[in-house]
C-alpha cells in the first residue's frame, strides 16, 4: 500500500532509473520493496567513486536503477542527468496535508494514510495544522480504513505463505503477520490469520526443512536460537543478549514503539520446540541443542548452562553475568551477559482477553519505557545489544485437560505432550487431534504430541494465551541488534 503508494507517486513505472532522495521517509516504513518488484535494481548512494565503480557502466547501459540517497548527499551532476529525480518527502507524497503535522505524528501508520488519501484526495484542499490533525483522526486512524488495509494485507499475507520455501521467507511472513495482527487488534477487527499461515508453517516444521536450518549461516541472524551465543560471540567483542520470555512478533511490534532514537536492525530467529521456555530458554543461553542439554525438561541448568558457554571461550566469572530484571546492574568488566525479562510472559498466562488483552498490556509495557532504557544504558557501557525470545505466544481456546490419561509423561504443557516411547498415547492422540512431532535436534527416545493451531489442554471453551506449540506465532520470534558503535 504506502510502498507501492511512493512507487507510483516518483512515476516510476514509466522511468527507467530513478534517484530517490529520501527525506527520513524510510526510516518510517519501508517502500523499496515496491521498486524492488518493479523491476528496479535498488542501490544505497554511498560515495561518487563507490557508485561509479559498481554502477556507471551498467547505468549508462540502460540499466533499471533506483538510486537512494539523502538531502545531503553529493550527486555529480552528469551521474544526475541520467536518472529521474523523486523527492521522497511528506510534502511531495500527500501535497494536500500539513507536512509539518505529519512528520511529527511518529506514530502514524503511513500504510492506512496511503489507503485514505488515494480515496479522499479530490475533495482535500490544501490543509492546515488543525485540520490535518483532524483529518488523520476521523478518516485516517478510522476502522473503515484499517479494514480495507487488513484486507490487502492478508491478501499479500496469504501470497508470501504460499510461495514460502526458506527460512527468510518465513520470517517475511511472520512479520507480515504481526503486521496484520497488531492492526486487527487495534481497530477490533476480526482477522483469522493463524489460519492463513499455520497449515503450510506446519508441514515446513513437521519435513526435514526444519532439520537442516541447523547447518544455515546468515550475517544477520544465527537461524536458530541454538547458534545465538555463538553467533554474538562471533559479532561482538562484549555484548549483553535480552531474553523478552514469550515475546512474539506481534509483541515486539508493539513495545518498538519505544524505542525512538534508537537504532535496530531487526530479523528473526527459529525457538525450539516444544516451545517451551525450559526447552527453548536453556538451549538459547547454553548454545546448545535440546538432545545436548542435560535435563531440557527443567530450568535448573539454565544459568549454568550460560556461564559454561561463555567460559568455554576464554571468559572469566567476573567477566560473565547471568541478571534478571531491567534493574540489575551489569557488573564492572563484564564482556558477556544474559538480561532475562520474564514481563511478557507472566502476561501471556494471565491473559484472557486475547490478542486485544495482549495489545493493552505492550502498550502500557512501551509507555513505561523500562526495556529502551535498560538497552540504552547497557549501549552506554560499551555493550552491543541483542534483544530476542526463547518462544512466542498465540492465541488458543480449551479443549480440556489431559488428566488420568494414564500416559507416562516426561514433561506436559498447555500445548504439548512428551510422553515415554512405551506409552500409548494414541487415545490422546485421537481425542485432541494431536500432532505428532518428528523430534527434531530432540532426544529420541521420547514422543513428542503438539496441540494443532489454536488449540491447548486447558478448560473446554476457554480463551487463553498459549505456547509450546509449532505455530508461526511460537516458533518465529524477534532478533534484534543495536549496535555500541552506531548509538
Amino acid at each position: 500500500m504506502f510502498a507501492e503508494y511512493v512507487f507510483d507517486m516518483s512515476g516510476a513505472c514509466s522511468r527507467s532509473s530513478m534517484l530517490l532522495i529520501d527525506h527520513g521517509i524510510e526510516a518510517r516504513a519501508d517502500y523499496l520493496d515496491a521498486f524492488a518488484r518493479g523491476g528496479f535494481t535498488v542501490v544505497r548512494w554511498t560515495d561518487d567513486l563507490a557508485f561509479r565503480i559498481a554502477w556507471e557502466d551498467r547505468l549508462k547501459g540502460g540499466a533499471k536503477l533506483a538510486v537512494l540517497a539523502v538531502p545531503g548527499d553529493y550527486i555529480p551532476y552528469d551521474m544526475a542527468q541520467l536518472m529521474e529525480r523523486y523527492d521522497v518527502s511528506f510534502r511531495a507524497l500527500f501535497p494536500e496535508l500539513d507536512a509539518a503535522t505529519l512528520e511529527r505524528g511518529r506514530a502514524l501508520d503511513l500504510d492506512l494514510l496511503a489507503v485514505a488519501y488515494k480515496r479522499d484526495s479530490s475533495r482535500l484542499c490544501s490543509l492546515g495544522s488543525s485540520q490535518t490533525e483532524r483529518y488523520l483522526a476521523e478518516h485516517v486512524e478510522s476502522r473503515y480504513t484499517a479494514e480495507v488495509v487488513c484486507d490487502e494485507l492478508c491478501s499479500e499475507l496469504v501470497r508470501k505463505t504460499t510461495d514460502a520455501k526458506s527460512y527468510r521467507d518465513w520470517f517475511a511472513v511472520a512479520e507480515l503477520k504481526a503486521r496484520v495482527d497488531v492492526l486487527a487488534a487495534c481497530y477490533g477487527i476480526r482477522c483469522e490469520t493463524n489460519a492463513l499461515t499455520d497449515g503450510a508453517f506446519r508441514d515446513f516444521m513437521l519435513s526435514a526443512e526444519y532439520g537442516r536450518l541447523g547447518g544455515e549461516l546468515d550475517d544477520e541472524t544465527p537461524v536458530l536460537v541454538s547458534k545465538a551465543m555463538f553467533y554474538m560471540h562471533q559479532h561482538s567483542e562484549r555484548f549483553a543478549i535480552v531474553v523478552m520470555d514469550g515475546m512474539s512478533e506481534f509483541d515486539w511490534r508493539v513495545l518498538c514503539e519505544s524505542f525512538d532514537g534508537i537504532d535496530c536492525d531487526q530479523s528473526a530467529v527459529f525457538a525450539m520446540v516444544p516451545t517451551i521456555t525450559s526447552v527453548s530458554r536453556q538451549s538459547l543461553l547454553a548454545g546448545k541443542y535440546p538432545i545436548e542439554l542435560g535435563n531440557p525438561w527443567s530450568q535448573s541448568g539454565e544459568k549454568p548452562g550460560f556461564v559454561r558457554c561463555a567460559r568455554s571461550w576464554g571468559l572469566r566469572d567476573e567477566e560473565i553475568a547471568y541478571l534478571r530484571g531491567y534493574d540489575a546492574e551489569l557488573p564492572r568488566g563484564c564482556k558477556c551477559a544474559a538480561y532475562v525479562i520474564l514481563d511478557v510472559d507472566e502476561r501471556v498466562h494471565g491473559q484472557y482477553g486475547g490478542r486485544a488483552g495482549m495489545l493493552a498490556d505492550m502498550e502500557l509495557l512501551a509507555r513505561s519505557s523500562r526495556l529502551a532504557a535498560l538497552v540504552r544504558r547497557l549501549v552506554g557501557a560499551g555493550m552491543d545489544v541483542y534483544i530476542t525470545a526463547d518462544h512466542g505466544n498465540t492465541p488458543c481456546v480449551g479443549r480440556g485437560r489431559v488428566t488420568g490419561s494414564g500416559v507416562e509423561t516426561e514433561s506436559r504443557g498447555k500445548r504439548m505432550l512428551v510422553v515415554n516411547d512405551l506409552a500409548d498415547a494414541e487415545s490422546q492422540k485421537e481425542k485432541y487431534g494431536l500432532i505428532e512431532f518428528p523430534g527434531t535436534f530432540l532426544d529420541k527416545g521420547y514422543r513428542y504430541y503438539l496441540c494443532p493451531s489454536g488449540v491447548s489442554f486447558d478448560d473446554p471453551g476457554k480463551k487463553v494465551m498459549s505456547h509450546g506449540g509449532i505455530s508461526i506465532d511460537e516458533v518465529i520470534v524477534p532478533f534484534i541488534t543495536i549496535r555500541a558503535e552506531r548509538a
